[in-house]
């Protein structure tokens, strides 16, 4: 019996599998025969398709942003809710991102940063512009916030955009950890805490908007 003709491997289907095992192991600890077999595609033809290994990384990390950031970000910035609320829901999709057993640990950006696994100066840069687009993203939905009243008038919102994007990196990195879903959660109301809000107390106290007890 004829064998049938192999599978054609689709490039985004072949790029989500390269971005899982740089994800999982890092630009040092991947070589181009994992990529290869993590994607289904032989050697040459990922050549072909997205260049060379350092070329992959990049696409990688793009892909990476795109797929899990971009979605994130577009419903931050559309501010249909109160600021507390949008950080929650913000910051809660980082929190089940990292979480999630079909996913490796971490964040795959945060993972770059804190393993220096960039592979060259290229990267670096890539990775950098990421993280800054998305303090960019959390700084204008805080100057859209006090824009509606819902941030006290003396409020520093560039000290607050720093707060809440290092709570980004720290979801990542406790997540990473084996932390438990209801101490990240947690964690994610504790630093909500930390928003300059106009009436603390009246969004703190209000439904939707309780402080877990924190565990002894």
């Amino acid at each position: 019996m004829a064998r049938g003709r192999p599978r054609k491997i689709q490039a985004k289907d072949a790029l989500q599998s390269v971005m899982v095992a740089f994800w999982q192991n890092g630009y040092s600890g991947t070589s181009m025969n994992d990529l290869a077999d993590a994607s289904g595609m032989a050697k040459p033809g990922l050549y072909a398709a997205f260049g060379d290994k350092e070329a992959l990384f990049e696409k990688a990390l793009l892909h990476y942003f795109e797929t899990y950031g971009g979605p994130v970000f577009a419903r931050l910035q559309e501010a249909r809710k109160h600021v507390v609320d949008d950080f929650r829901d913000f910051l809660g999709a980082v929190a089940d991102l990292t979480l999630d057993k079909n996913t490796p640990s971490g964040c795959f950006l945060v993972n770059a940063i804190v393993d220096c696994t960039y592979g060259t100066e290229r990267h670096r840069e890539v990775v950098n512009g990421l993280r800054e687009s998305r303090f960019t993203a959390i700084r204008e939905r805080l100057l859209k916030a006090a824009a509606a009243g819902e941030i006290a008038p003396d409020a520093d919102i560039d000290s607050a955009a720093t707060f809440l994007d290092g709570q980004f990196s720290a979801i990542a990195m406790l997540g990473r950890s084996g932390i438990s879903e209801p101490d990240l959660k947690t964690f994610v109301e504790t630093g909500l805490r930390a928003l300059p809000v106009r009436d603390p107390d009246t969004v703190f106290d209000g439904d939707g908007f309780s402080l877990p007890t924190l565990r002894q």
